[in-house]
């Protein structure tokens, strides 16, 4: 079923547009985030020539090896990969259904969003853990939390990647669904279930 799902979407090229389009931003995004302070230096500062400023920030994305273990860094390329694969199957579907019915498919919109979320929260290197949870949960004092945690909160990278995957799944789903409502013994119509 996801076989002929991705096959039936991927075969457009705008679709495999999307998806490595999308897929490279989470990526260059996960990459940057431990550096965002120094990319806004560089970004805004007048004395950093263009091409200079160009080369840094191409630079920082192999930051993936050095700032990343090697669990981390898996799960951060699983995360992007998934999320624009996630992106444009939810893309095909809504306009799918916007063109056939008015149903949109919020279901599989909310779990790849929900994935997403919980992808962005796990991402983190090998010297600071999760990047992103650490400084919202110290507002709430739970950053001791996360130092139970077995594996130092890089378990919502790994839930990230289940979401999504699963997002994926409930996306093929859709998509190989029939298109119309079904239909009772008797020949009458059921109302659709959704």
């Amino acid at each position: 079923m996801i076989r002929q799902a991705l096959m039936c979407v991927f075969k457009e090229w705008t679709y495999i547009l999307i998806a490595v389009v999308v897929a490279l931003v989470v990526f260059v995004f996960a990459t940057w985030l431990p550096n965002l302070g120094l990319i806004w230096k560089i970004t805004v500062s007048h004395s950093v020539p263009l091409l200079d400023k160009a080369k840094i920030l191409a630079s920082l994305v192999g930051s993936i090896q050095t700032n990343f273990t090697v669990f981390s860094a898996l799960y951060t390329i699983a995360i992007a990969v998934l999320f624009g694969l996630n992106a444009a199957m939810v893309t095909y579907y809504v306009k799918l259904r916007k063109r056939l019915s008015r149903q949109t498919g919020q279901a599989s919109a909310a779990a790849g969003l929900g994935g997403l979320a919980s992808g962005f929260f796990g991402i983190g290197c090998a010297a600071c853990g999760t990047f992103v949870l650490a400084p919202i949960l110290s507002f709430v004092g739970a950053t001791g939390l996360i130092a139970l945690l077995p594996f130092d909160g890089q378990e919502f990278g790994v839930f990230g990647v289940g979401m999504l995957g699963f997002s994926i799944f409930l996306a093929a789903k859709k998509i190989r669904e029939p298109l119309v409502c079904p239909v009772a013994a008797e020949g009458h119509a059921r109302p659709y279930p959704h």
